[in-house]
């Protein structure tokens, strides 16, 4: 829409200071990038007028998409229906870092001009070399602020302020090549994450059934995905329509998490369930019936993060967790966790995911083992 300001105006043009500040240095445009220029004389502030030291002539404002920020998440990348983020886009996003993030791109110490700065004392015998200048002073002052943790704000420094106006623009503080390379990873991390997002695996959706016309559905809530729900329901069929849940008979019990719910896993044996929810570093244990109200059992938390957990389908209380480390662990509510695999890296071949994944077979002390790479059968019985 035209009355829509834009999002994206070069913040770096308009930064706080006084506004009749003016460089007295005659170093061409260096140093002129950021800040406005004051007109207004001795007048009030209200009747001031500003004006950006660097004019473009010809540049319209267009409604666009913005560029996106480095290091985080593209906008479109949260859109389902969109590609996700291409790794050679990094120069996009360094393209951006270097025109909204000038004082973080370009702000550096001075040591690296080398034969051209002095930091030593000024001695009056001493003679400097032809072209050098001495920052000792400054040196001294930013010595300073590490060690007492002054505020640059409170205790200023004239040739500090000046020497980073006249360099800030010019020097990179990140070295383009370590950016770039960094940029890169992070942007192929992102892809690989929206074409497979190992950390929600699993579902975390379950229906628990009581009769032929009533269960519990199990779902998480809340804007942090956070509260996890037990919520009875009636299932009504119809001839002439499709079937439906009815949920208005009751208020859901509700318990709140901690992280969000990644995965729910259940069983139901002698008419008790038994009900596993994996966050990232926690898990958790429920058990309810029809006529009992749901009770946490236990709760554990792992040092890797969980990618599976799945509970027995023969014996309740007993479930299956698999971390990222590519342990996994046999977990008896109330005994305590007994590692029965670990795998140091893939099962077939070198897939770069950290991904595991767990769950009982028809035997009570077999599971089955799985990766990107393959899957294999894991008897508890033989070391």
């Amino acid at each position: 829409m035209d009355y829509q300001f834009p999002e994206k105006l070069f913040p770096t043009f308009y930064n706080c200071g006084p506004p009749n500040l003016v460089l007295k240095h005659s170093a061409g445009g260096w140093g002129s990038y950021e800040g406005v220029l004051g007109q207004g004389g001795a007048g009030p502030l209200s009747s001031w007028t500003f004006t950006s030291r660097r004019q473009v002539q010809g540049q319209l404002w267009c409604q666009t998409e913005p560029v996106p920020v480095p290091l985080l998440s593209p906008r479109k990348a949260s859109q389902g229906y969109l590609k996700p983020p291409d790794p050679l886009d990094f120069l996009s996003h360094m393209q951006n870092f270097f025109m909204d993030n000038g004082p973080d791109a370009f702000r550096c110490m001075s040591e690296i001009l080398g034969d051209n700065i002095y930091f030593r004392k000024a001695k009056t015998k001493e003679k400097y070399r032809k072209g050098s200048v001495n920052v000792w002073k400054t040196k001294c002052y930013v010595d300073l602020l590490y060690k007492y943790n002054m505020c640059p704000m409170t205790y200023q420094s004239m040739s500090l302020n000046k020497y980073c106006s006249l360099m800030s623009d010019v020097i990179h503080d990140i070295p383009p090549e370590l950016l770039g390379s960094l940029l890169y990873e992070e942007l192929t991390e992102q892809r690989d994450h929206v074409q497979f997002n190992e950390g929600a695996t699993g579902g975390a959706l379950a229906f628990v059934p009581f009769s032929q016309s009533e269960g519990c559905l199990l779902y998480p809530g809340g804007l942090g995905m956070n509260n996890l729900n037990f919520h009875k329901v009636a299932l009504e069929f119809s001839c002439e329509r499709s079937s439906c849940v009815d949920a208005s008979s009751s208020e859901p019990v509700s318990f709140q998490l901690k992280a969000p719910i990644r995965q729910i896993s259940c069983c139901s044996l002698f008419s008790d369930c038994c009900v596993a929810v994996r966050s990232d570093y926690l898990c958790g244990v429920w058990r309810f019936s029809e006529r009992n109200e749901p009770c946490l059992l236990q709760v554990v938390n792992t040092k890797a993060a969980a990618t599976c957990v799945s509970v027995s389908p023969h014996i309740l209380g007993e479930v299956l967790v698999a971390s990222e480390s590519g342990a996994a662990n046999l977990w008896t509510v109330g005994r305590g966790m007994q590692k029965v695999r670990v795998e140091e890296s893939n099962l077939y071949f070198n897939a770069k995911s950290s991904w595991r994944w767990c769950e009982f077979s028809a035997h009570p002390r077999v599971m089955l083992y799985a990766d990107r790479t393959g899957a294999e059968l894991t008897d508890f019985r033989v070391k």
